[in-house]
């Protein structure tokens, strides 16, 4: 444990010996002020727990180490969810780069500075962050790029070298990769350490960039004009400043060498294997590299989320030319501060939709009604649509009109429940839906039921969080025979009784999230017959082992009434099992967990920690929602 001393001087790390502000008066340090955007949270939409809101203002937790509600969870950990039946493909695997990103989230700060140090607080399985960007008047730019790691059990404050950069900036985005984290990573702040703009009383005849800029207009610096093309040219060409000639045309270059004996099938079958940005590069070696890559054949699968920091509106137009046979398209993450307009996409699918079969536009700011409307009249082949965290819309129900949808994800979006009632209702070939944490679905059941009586190869469900699910909607699964799937973690409505366990069909199941499923006082008090407000108890789990034997991961997370005597049997049983989470399970201790980790070495168990040192009440707005 740290001592006193230093939990004090944590508290003033950031007085820099270098730069005091006798030295530097310019240098300022802020915390967070506002979250603009992020792709998952642990916590919920009716909650400050373990959501994005905690990573404003100053840390809550730091020094302390350990699992705590004040902080900023994401949704996933390892690579538990890559391996679940729910799992997805990229579209474009080559596109992925050699760190790809799995989460962000993006903050603001009062103050647009020049950046000087970026530090992240973390307090919980450090070592996520890999991407670190600072958003510019027409760009993003990275500051600092690193592989994921795993920093050990303890706090610690990462301040990775970044780059220097003369641009303002109040708004950074951090990315993270959690593969090689045993559990979940917590956050409790993000500091930003900046040199404010100067003044326009210059000292030293030096003056700061964003003042030469509007002085004496933009300066082409040396290998800036390279860079551009390399990092933005998803454009068919590039627009340089007028000083420069205005736009580049595409030269016909130098004889293509052996190139010219191969056919141009050969050629094309070489590039099938290009990432996009690399495509586009070879659209501007010379004439005949610029017909080739541009063949529509190549766009047939399109991924633009890793280029989601220059894609522009422009972008799509250019695109649009070569989408004659687009049946993929992934534009997650892309689009934020306006960089693309609703009506661009609009056009887009319009124009290049018609046999599109998989679409995804997760945390995107530009779907609306009108982009919605677009993808129905146009996309009628669709099977897999996901708009995930995609908020601001209001009619959903037109989603009713596709017909062949057989993966469906609106985590975290609006949809209320006739919408998704009626979109279940019209695709019968649904395997995988994902209703997590969507507020406006005042009745869960609803599509539960809905569900069961009209989607019979049902693979996967995630109902997380979904506070109006009662054991009556899973019950209704039980007429899903194929379910190899389901997360019902934090469905407190759920958690009076494990009984409905019975009624699945196991046969074929391999994930199951029963986080926090156990009676609460607030479930007791619905209830008159209060003694059956049990909570899932070894019982329902007992039941359930004879016709799960292909059980996988098992999330037992804040089960209360289960015992060390149910979890001897589901690790003696199910022989396939890889990922068992116990943690806050008030029967089970310590030792017994140390136990189990020795003798099934194969089973990854998970048990969370909370720091002895932190003796403070918890602040009433983390506890669990009241569903009174």
């Amino acid at each position: 444990m740290q001592s006193a001393s230093d939990v004090i001087s944590s508290l003033f790390w950031f007085k820099d010996e270098d730069h005091d502000e006798q030295k530097d008066p310019d240098i300022i340090e802020q915390f967070v002020q506002y979250v603009e955007d992020f792709s998952s949270q642990y916590g919920s939409e009716i909650s400050v727990s373990y959501t994005a809101f905690n990573l404003r203002g100053p840390p809550s937790n730091f020094p302390d180490y350990g699992d705590y509600p004040q902080a900023f969870v994401m949704r996933t950990y390892g690579t538990w969810w890559e391996e679940a039946p729910s799992a997805q493909e990229d579209y474009m695997p080559q596109n992925n780069r050699s760190i790809p990103s799995q989460d962000f989230v993006e903050v603001s700060f009062e103050k647009a500075v020049y950046p000087v140090e970026v530090s992240v607080f973390e307090t919980y399985n450090p070592g996520a962050l890999v991407r670190i960007w600072a958003q510019g008047p027409s760009m993003w730019m990275l500051l600092w790029e690193g592989e994921p790691e795993y920093a050990g059990d303890r706090p610690r404050i990462f301040s990775p070298p970044i780059r220097q950069i003369d641009v303002l900036t109040r708004v950074l985005r951090l990315e993270f990769n959690h593969k090689l984290l045993p559990y979940y990573t917590e956050l409790d702040a993000v500091l930003l350490k900046g040199r404010e703009p100067c003044k326009f009383q210059v000292k030293n005849k030096f003056m700061c960039p964003s003042l030469l800029h509007k002085i004496n207009g933009p300066v082409m610096e040396k290998g800036q004009l390279l860079h551009k093309i390399m990092a933005s040219n998803l454009h068919e060409s590039v627009m340089l400043p007028a000083a420069l000639g205005g736009k580049m045309e595409i030269d016909t270059g130098p004889p293509p060498g052996d190139f010219e004996r191969l056919p141009d099938e050969t050629i094309l079958c070489v590039m099938k294997y290009l990432d996009m940005q690399s495509l586009c590069r070879c659209a501007q070696v010379n004439r005949h590299f610029n017909r080739l890559a541009s063949d529509a054949i190549l766009y047939r699968s399109i991924d633009l989320r890793p280029y989601w920091h220059c894609v522009q509106s422009q972008v799509l137009v250019t695109l649009s030319m070569r989408c004659k046979y687009l049946q993929k398209l992934d534009l997650s993450w892309c689009g934020s501060h306006l960089m693309i307009l609703p009506n661009y996409v609009v056009n887009f699918i319009k124009d290049n939709g018609a046999e599109l079969t998989h679409l995804r536009m997760n945390c995107c700011k530009f779907v609306n009604n009108a982009v919605l409307r677009a993808i129905v009249d146009t996309s009628v082949y669709l099977e897999e649509l996901c708009l995930r965290s995609v908020v601001g819309c209001s009619d959903w129900q037109c989603l009713s009109t596709l017909t062949r949808l057989k993966r469906l994800d609106l985590y975290r979006t609006d949809i209320t429940t006739t919408a998704a009632v009626a979109i279940v209702v019209s695709n019968p070939e649904l395997q995988h839906i994902n209703v997590g944490s969507c507020k406006m679905i005042s009745a869960m059941d609803e599509v539960a039921i809905a569900l069961g009586m009209n989607c019979p190869d049902l693979v996967s469900a995630d109902f997380w969080k979904s506070y109006s699910l009662t054991p009556t909607g899973i019950r209704a699964l039980g007429n899903c025979r194929k379910l190899q799937e389901l997360d019902v973690g934090w469905c407190l409505q759920a958690g009076g009784s494990g009984e409905w366990l019975a009624w699945l069909q196991g046969g074929e199941l391999r994930k199951l999230f029963l986080g926090a499923l156990c009676a609460t006082a607030t479930c007791a008090a619905c209830c008159p017959a209060r003694r059956a407000w049990r909570g899932v108890c070894d019982r329902d789990l007992r039941g359930l082992l004879p016709r799960a034997p292909r059980l996988a991961q098992l999330d037992l997370l804040g089960v209360r009434a289960v015992t060390p005597d149910i979890c001897d049997k589901i690790l003696e049983e199910c022989h396939e099992l890889k990922l068992l989470d116990v943690s806050f399970c008030d029967q089970i201790q310590e030792s017994q967990v140390l136990e189990w980790r020795e003798r099934y070495p194969h089973v990854s168990i998970k048990r969370s920690f909370q720091s002895a040192t932190l003796t403070a009440t918890p602040n009433p707005l983390f506890l669990a929602p009241s569903l009174e």
